[in-house]
């Protein structure tokens, strides 16, 4: 592949997601509005910015909008809230702004692995290509799951090409290779955060690595913990160890401090907030992956590691590098904590694999895979091995990104909305009002209203609902006997009954007053 310029070459590697976006909004059953959110949890993170525009006096900090409670405490604070929040309050569509945010940072993200490839191989003519790989890149994961599915019993899929799942996790939406991430507009973005931060570190910019390093924290707790804990572990080596000259004191006490401040937010103040300490025991989940699903995930980039490591023996000179001994930091610290039940109670260690394992490994290898290819592009018969290596090395995203574009949207969820949800979601958007409490069996509308209106509702997101649970039951009362939970204090109830899902038992006294209707949804409030 020759050497193209890197911001064509970014927009040449994002078409994957471009196809994907285009397929969001037009390949659909007509009877569905495609809202933008491609992933369901996409609708989280709107979620939380609309806080702002619910809000009477301005904060830095938001509350947890799935609480319930218009006086949950403002604890909370992401800086890409501020934008999602601005374009919301213009009028832009929550869902299409999202999608286009996420394309943008898609293709900053890898505009940013581009500069780091180019930046380690300075001289070669392979720069494009390399950086093809690291994008798009992956393991065997689709082909042991297409072998796996077709040789054992018990297997069902309802097409073939779904066999490529049963190694992949949460069919495939993990991205446990670096580009599948991409997909997803919020982990491309700290993606990017994350690339950014190391090519800073890459070309010594030491001042402006440690402003990136404290952004990055406050973005996110699991992305800001994974890098602050490479970069220390790298630093230690450096310091402590090796005496590296380059790198100043000041920088390591100052990203200790970034590490001590990222552990206080987030394990310590958070946490003295009951409300925060209920939802921190419901993320606290075991959701972990097995070493027979890391075996084909890894093996490729793996491979090549010991590839480079046998072909620049001693392991000293293989070594040598900071850049070297930082990447194998990154492999390991990022494997750790996707494996981190081993130590401790799991807070969802599969969190942590997100591409992260994968990348660390991939620019360890940078060496023996930049050998490999000028090898096999001696002759004809090489270049041959050359496109089947590619091939394969590809097969994952290639395989499971056909796999999604060929399936079109029939059935109704958060990406794809009847004309009646939207319609409801109007409704409730013009005459609702941000103290106003959803209850009822719509749990589609539950979710959605914290976007797209100012009401709560009682019981909405699985995770970031406290006590959930205990709501279902005090809801179910509800509706049985007429008679509010104490929580609830004078706020405006609205009922918003599904007369597609199971007949609900409601007390007649709650269904007098009806507000709006359609083929779908009745609106009462007592």
């Amino acid at each position: 592949m020759p050497r193209i310029k890197p911001i064509l070459l970014s927009l040449l590697l994002t078409l994957p997601v471009i196809f994907f976006l285009l397929h969001h909004y037009f390949y659909h059953a007509p009877e569905l509005n495609p809202t933008g959110f491609t992933v369901d949890e996409n609708v989280l993170y709107m979620s939380y910015a609309h806080q702002y525009l619910d809000s009477e006096n301005f904060s830095l900090f938001y509350s947890n909008p799935f609480d319930g409670d218009p006086a949950s405490p403002k604890i909370y604070f992401q800086p890409v809230n501020f934008l999602f929040a601005a374009a919301m309050k213009t009028g832009a569509d929550p869902g299409l702004f999202f999608s286009v945010f996420g394309l943008l940072m898609a293709i900053a993200c890898v505009y940013a692995g581009i500069k780091i490839i180019r930046h380690l191989l300075v001289q070669s003519r392979s720069a494009s290509l390399v950086s093809t790989l690291f994008t798009w890149g992956g393991g065997l994961t689709a082909i042991a799951g297409l072998i796996g599915s077709s040789v054992l019993t018990g297997s069902s899929y309802s097409s073939w090409l779904d066999g490529i799942f049963l190694a992949d996790p949460a069919n495939g939406w993990w991205g446990l290779n670096w580009g599948r991430n991409l997909f997803i507009p919020l982990e491309a973005y700290y993606h990017f955060l994350f690339l950014l931060n190391i090519y800073l570190l890459l070309k010594k910019r030491w001042k402006a690595s440690v402003l990136a390093a404290f952004f990055l924290s406050i973005s996110h707790p699991f992305t800001g913990i994974e890098y602050l804990l490479t970069v220390l572990g790298w630093l230690l080596i450096e310091k402590l160890l090796l005496k590296n000259k380059d790198i100043p004191y000041w920088y390591l006490g100052a990203i200790t401090a970034i590490m001590v401040f990222h552990s206080w937010y987030y394990l310590v103040w958070l946490n003295n907030f009951p409300e925060h300490r209920e939802l921190f025991a419901q993320y606290s989940a075991g959701w972990t992956y097995s070493l027979l699903v890391a075996i084909p995930a890894y093996c490729l980039v793996g491979a090549l590691s010991i590839l480079a490591a046998c072909k620049y023996k001693p392991l000293s000179r293989f070594l040598s590098f900071p850049h070297q001994r930082l990447f194998l930091c990154w492999a390991i610290i990022a494997f750790l904590l996707s494996k981190h039940e081993w130590f401790i109670k799991p807070m969802q260690p599969i969190h942590f694999t997100r591409g992260y394992i994968w990348a660390g490994l991939f620019l360890l290898s940078l060496p023996g895979l930049s050998w490999l290819i000028e090898y096999l592009q001696q002759n004809k018969i090489r270049k041959w091995l050359l496109a089947g290596f590619i091939i394969i090395f590809l097969s994952d995203n290639i395989l499971w990104t056909l796999n999604l574009l060929r399936k079109k949207e029939t059935v109704e969820w958060e990406g794809h909305i009847s004309g009646d949800t939207r319609q409801t979601l109007r409704f409730l958007k013009t005459n609702a009002l941000s103290s106003d409490l959803l209850t009822g069996n719509a749990p589609l509308i539950n979710y959605l209203a914290n976007v797209y209106t100012p009401a709560n509702a009682w019981v909405s997101h699985p995770y970031n609902t406290p006590k959930r649970q205990e709501r279902n039951g005090q809801m179910s009362d509800f509706l049985l006997t007429g008679i509010k939970p104490a929580e609830w204090g004078k706020r405006r109830v609205w009922l918003v009954v599904n007369k597609k899902s199971e007949p609900l038992k409601i007390y007649q006294g709650l269904t007098v007053n009806k507000l709006f209707e359609n083929n779908t949804y009745i609106i009462f409030t007592p």
